[in-house]
């Protein structure tokens, strides 16, 4: 059996699988819509309350944490720093160079710390930062690509899509708190 890990739900036509509670919501109108058409799963969901079809391969909005650290550590440090200068340039050198290690050293430091590489956190980080600041504010995208330390808006839309299957304005459409925005 293959494990697809970011499907809402999976339909093997004997079988139905979803990835959990709400998910399994979208499995129940799923059946609705294949049994009885869309215009019934539609009005079901409407009864209920919920979307009456999300989109498939959805991504798992879930936060990484952030590793913790000794006082003396100096890769800890600079991830401190980074945290706080997303919209700066962080190339793998500078922050090297902001930890005093060699880029060898500070990678292979690094990646045993966060247990992913400098270059790969940081866009992590940088798309963390962005989903928040979509959920939370009414700044346009392109003003949130710059907060996030992204080239362009286009850059971001893109890196946005890759991790999260989705664009960063269906994403705030779904997220964002409208009294906050």
């Amino acid at each position: 059996m293959e494990v697809r890990s970011s499907d809402l739900y999976i339909d093997h036509g004997d079988v139905l699988t979803s990835a959990g509670t709400a998910s399994s919501l979208d499995a129940c109108l799923h059946l609705v819509r294949v049994r009885l058409g869309a215009a019934k799963a539609a009005r079901l969901a409407r009864h209920i309350v919920v979307a009456p079809h999300r989109e498939g391969d959805q991504a798992q909005y879930i936060q990484q944490p952030i590793p913790e650290r000794s006082d003396d550590d100096q890769v800890g440090e600079t991830i401190e720093w980074a945290l706080e200068n997303l919209d700066q340039r962080l190339s793998v050198d500078d922050l090297a160079e902001r930890a005093c290690m060699s880029r060898r050293n500070f990678v292979r430091s690094f990646s045993k710390a966060t247990g992913t590489s400098p270059a790969r956190w940081v866009l992590s980080r940088r798309l963390d930062h962005a989903r928040v600041l979509l959920e939370s504010t009414a700044h346009p995208v392109g003003t949130i690509a710059q907060m996030c330390g992204f080239g362009s808006a286009v850059t971001f839309r893109q890196n946005f899509v890759q991790a999260f299957s989705t664009t960063p304005t269906s994403y705030r459409n779904r997220f964002s708190d409208p009294v906050a925005t």
